[in-house]
């Protein structure tokens, strides 16, 4: 059955919200605007949208903010389920919090948004981020950018762009510390301290690290093809997958350290690593012998930069950075390993002109990729006849980017332009404007337009036995405009939008289709091709507010995602998800309980690419929390994840935790 998108419900959806706020808006009378700036959560300053420190009202793109708070409080041991608690934001993982998942923003797939850590893009040899490399307790806030970003951060912006920042120093020192342990023998330590040193306190230093271990689950589900006596095991392929527990070990490390040693003038140094080996259920591909395999990923980020205030409007930011991802695949057979080192050098400039801002950025960035596949991992065909592939291939992209903002009176605007100059594909323009008009002090409405692009993986190139070396970008145009309320308790932020994605690169079965795989064959059985022009129209909806102790939070989006090629869903993309949080504080204690609710959605497409397949059904997260301080500094807290033990998928055949438990320890000096 296709599952397609009801127009009729994205209709009434927006007109019950736009009523509701329009409603708010009729009891305000004062249109002479002065935009406030608030530093609270519900009005936080937001440095993502346009590489700058802003007011949340003020910033045009469609945005969601995470704080420290939201995160300990979370009742999550991963990023990607942080992430599928906020609005226009789904994921698919194949099983726990170890291993591999993919978050898509607004239906992008995860290699069309960008993710950055204290201003470093990371990426992988398959393009966009491995999350499960990411320790959540290194975190100390994220900021969500929706909509394609390319004309400020270039290639993979198509989606929007996720930024994850660690904890910087200043002020006194600090010292946190928390220990717990829970279900699946889960145990996650971590430690960090901050503070200034020096006289005048001009040098700030912070040190993080974290450690985490778990037994896991089994993962493999019943209507796995690979489960034996399951309703779609295939005695066609090789042995049934082993349905032991697996488990994870992660390891992290954070640090920055920057000094202040002259008026407006700083230097600082900032560093990120981590270390995720997770087990999976597989087989050996010659004897079909069943496994459980081991894979590592590694991460290290290492950025310097220099911020000088040249003169009264001018102030100037360099930063060179290296980012490196390592992955490693162990199994009885091979141990191939595929790394992806990226140097990048940045000046970005800006300029005060009145009450308006200029910005000039140069940008050169520089990829790896090398890969050493073993003949085994590359079976073709007669394995005596294979031999070891070693990849080494480079890509080098010169970019220069201006924007300028605009403030007069009511009237907010943004107009941004960027080439890319790509050593494989030339020159790629991006262009943006954004315009926003505040009715009253609280209430502004916005509509942006932006394009984006995406340059194909260096495993879309040149994976052997699967990478197609004539791909092309990806493209993409966004057009959106939304409706915002905001004081210091609430905010209502109402976005519709609508995204279309050319050359959408999709891998194509060599067996199933009349797709011609090439000479010699795709070892893998499939190919990447630029296949799609996808659609994807939506509108998201979020509410926040605090009153008095207790803290709500609640968001709804409606989606369809098609591919107008075939006309079908695109996989792994339910088409309406919902999440609901509340927090309530009373003296020493603090309660609450998060709620994500899920569309169903299609886990494939067949090898002719004429129906959807893999249906996965809806299902209802809910999560609940509490802690209690003991003295001061010290507290203790529960969490108790899936109360209700749904038995659910994001990624077909793969299952995800049941009803677990965590409590802890946690120490933080006030």
């Amino acid at each position: 059955m296709k599952q397609q998108f009801s127009r009729k419900y994205l209709d009434a959806f927006l007109c019950a919200s736009l009523f509701i706020l329009s409603s708010t808006a009729s009891s305000q009378t004062n249109s002479s605007v002065s935009v406030t700036n608030s530093l609270d959560p519900i009005n936080p300053v937001i440095v993502t949208a346009t590489r700058t420190p802003k007011s949340g009202n003020d910033v045009l793109a469609d945005y969601t903010y995470i704080s420290r708070e939201e995160i300990e409080n979370s009742a999550q041991s991963s990023l990607p389920d942080l992430l599928q608690q906020q609005r226009g934001i789904q994921i698919s993982s194949s099983g726990g919090a170890g291993n591999l998942s993919s978050v898509y923003l607004r239906g992008a797939s995860n290699a069309q948004s960008l993710v950055l850590v204290d201003g470093v893009k990371i990426d992988s040899t398959g393009g966009g981020a491995i999350w499960s490399a990411i320790p959540l307790s290194l975190i100390d806030h994220i900021e969500i950018i929706y909509g394609p970003q390319s004309t400020f951060y270039g290639s993979d912006a198509m989606g929007g762009v996720v930024q994850i920042f660690t904890k910087k120093g200043g002020g006194p020192t600090q010292f946190e510390a928390s220990a717990g342990y829970g279900t699946y023998n889960t145990s996650i330590t971590s430690a960090s301290m901050s503070g200034s040193i020096g006289v005048e306190g001009k040098t700030n230093y912070s040190i993080g690290l974290s450690q985490e271990n778990s037994a896991g689950f089994n993962t493999v589900a019943p209507n796995n093809p690979h489960y034996k006596g399951g309703a779609n095991y295939s005695t066609t392929l090789p042995s049934p997958y082993p349905t032991t527990p697996t488990g994870y070990t992660r390891l992290g490390a954070s640090g920055s350290l920057s000094t202040v040693w002259s008026a407006g003038q700083e230097l600082g140094l900032k560093i990120f690593a981590s270390k995720n080996s997770y087990q999976y259920p597989s087989n050996e591909y010659l004897s079909g012998n069943a496994e459980v395999a081991q894979g590592i990923n590694q991460l290290a980020i290492f950025s310097a930069y220099s911020k000088n205030q040249i003169s009264d409007i001018w102030q100037s930011y360099f930063q060179a950075s290296s980012s490196t991802n390592a992955s490693q695949s162990l199994t009885t057979q091979s141990n191939d390993r595929l790394v992806t080192p990226s140097y990048d050098f940045l000046w970005q400039n800006d300029i005060n002109i009145g009450t308006d801002k200029l910005q000039v950025l140069l940008e050169r960035n520089i990829q790896y990729a090398n890969m050493n596949n073993s003949a085994y991992q590359t079976y073709c065909g007669d394995p005596n006849a294979c031999s070891n592939i070693n990849i080494n291939q480079q890509r080098t992209t010169n970019s220069i980017a201006g924007s300028y903002e605009l403030k007069r009176g009511n009237n907010l605007a943004t107009l941004a332009l960027r080439n890319d100059q790509i050593s494989q594909y030339g020159s790629k323009v991006t262009y943006s404007a954004a315009y926003g008009y505040f009715i009253t002090k609280e209430l502004r409405t916005n509509i942006n337009y932006g394009t984006g692009f995406r340059a194909p993986s260096f495993n879309d190139l040149y994976y052997p036995g699967y990478g197609t070396a004539n791909l092309k970008p990806e493209t993409n145009k966004n057009l959106e405009a939304g409706i915002h309320y905001e004081t210091r308790n609430y905010g209502v932020h109402l976005t519709a939008y609508q995204n279309k994605i050319e050359n959408f690169i999709v891998p194509i079965n060599c067996y199933d289709s009349d797709y011609n795989c090439g000479n010699p064959a795709y070892y893998s059985g499939s190919h990447p091709v630029n296949f799609s022009l996808v659609q994807i129209k939506g509108a998201s909806l979020g509410v926040d507010g605090k009153i008095n102790d207790l803290t709500l939070k609640a968001s709804a989006d409606a989606m369809s995602t098609v591919d107008q090629t075939t006309g079908l869903d695109v996989p792994n993309r339910a088409n309406w998800v919902g999440n609901f949080l509340a927090d309530y504080k009373i003296n020493k204690f603090n309660f609450g309980t998060n709620i994500t609710l899920s569309g169903p959605r299609w886990g494939g497409v067949n090898g002719t690419q004429t129906a959807n397949t893999y249906n996965m059904q809806s299902y209802t997260l809910v999560g609940l929390y509490g802690s209690y301080q003991i003295e001061k500094n010290l507290s203790t807290f529960i969490r108790w994840n899936n109360v209700f033990n749904s038995q659910y998928q994001t990624n077909y055949g793969y299952a995800n935790p049941g009803s677990n438990v965590f409590v802890g320890l946690r120490y933080a000096m006030k």
